[in-house]
């Protein structure tokens, strides 16, 4: 795995203390640059971003962390259903670690979310806003009797029936290295060298010569607020955060941005401050083929470097 460390930016394991444990994470570059967060998705890890960093500028100073229950990060306290907003926690950690008084934010997926609603938490520390495929279809929730029931048993009924597998009442299954990632790649529509970098963060020895992921198994019923589109057009266009968002065209095809249409059209954020672009790929294309985007990206990045010039 030596050869993935072969990156511009100098890589380092940091370690941040939590209330419930550890978050263990990797910056890249130097301390003093201007920082950038970046925020990986469901059942991810933070090493998933080496592949766009090889194309994003030097002169900043990035930071990724495993969140809870993801990569070698601590898992939250066993028990209750997780909410996304179990999570926004992790990004003010991050920010007080490093007492950034302002900061950069990049995040892919429920990354992406995590960032809006930190945002609105605590307003005034994030500069700019990089969002790499942000709204997944199930988000979004009908406001009705019936939208409210099936969104209870998605995600709360279906939690309790399996609250000791999730809960690590049952042993995880154990794969050889190559079948973990074969099932990686299938998984998350990877090729093999982008697969390794998640891989490198993902597993843990289970014996034998065996691995066993190490993803919290609460995330597989993981849910968000139960909102509709309208709503969560209503919450994310307020915002007067410049944002660039990259859309998967592969999640489109798919139907993921049916509820959610504003994310494509940027006549739906008043404030102008909002400019997207839509990219061959599937819903990991920052991963796969990172080259797509990373010229848009580094653009936007340098435009809060040289507001400061």
């Amino acid at each position: 795995m030596q050869s993935l460390r072969a990156m511009q930016l100098a890589e380092k394991e940091i370690i941040i203390k939590a209330p419930w444990g550890k978050l263990r994470g990797l910056t890249w570059g130097v301390k003093g640059n201007p920082p950038v967060f970046l925020c990986h998705g469901r059942m991810d890890a933070c090493s998933g971003f080496r592949p766009l960093l090889q194309f994003l500028p030097r002169c900043f100073y990035y930071v990724a962390v495993d969140l809870p229950g993801n990569g070698r990060s601590d898992q939250l306290p066993c028990g209750v259903q997780l909410n996304a907003m179990d999570f926004v926690p992790t990004v003010k950690l991050v920010r007080e670690h490093f007492n950034w008084k302002k900061f950069i934010y990049v995040g892919h997926s429920l990354g992406a979310m995590l960032g809006k609603f930190f945002n609105i938490a605590y307003p005034g520390h994030i500069t700019r806003m990089v969002e790499l495929d942000p709204v997944p279809a199930h988000m979004c929730c009908s406001q009705d009797v019936e939208g409210l029931r099936q969104w209870y048993y998605i995600h709360y009924h279906n939690y309790y029936e399996q609250y000791g597998k999730l809960n690590g009442g049952r042993e995880p299954p154990k794969y050889t290295y190559d079948k973990a990632l074969e099932m990686l790649m299938k998984a998350r529509g990877l090729h093999k060298v982008a697969a390794e970098h998640v891989m490198d963060r993902v597993l843990a020895p289970a014996g034998d010569g065996l691995f066993r992921f190490t993803h919290d198994q609460r995330q597989k019923t993981f849910t968000c607020m139960p909102l509709t589109g309208d709503a969560y057009r209503a919450i994310y266009t307020a915002t007067t955060t410049p944002t660039f968002s990259v859309l998967a065209q592969g999640s489109i095809d798919n139907g993921d941005y049916d509820q959610t249409s504003f994310v494509k059209d940027p006549a739906c954020w008043p404030n102008g401050n909002y400019s997207v672009k839509i990219v061959e790929g599937g819903h990991d294309v920052h991963i796969s083929h990172p080259e797509r985007m990373a010229e848009d990206i580094s653009q936007f990045l340098l435009k809060d470097v040289k507001a400061k010039i």
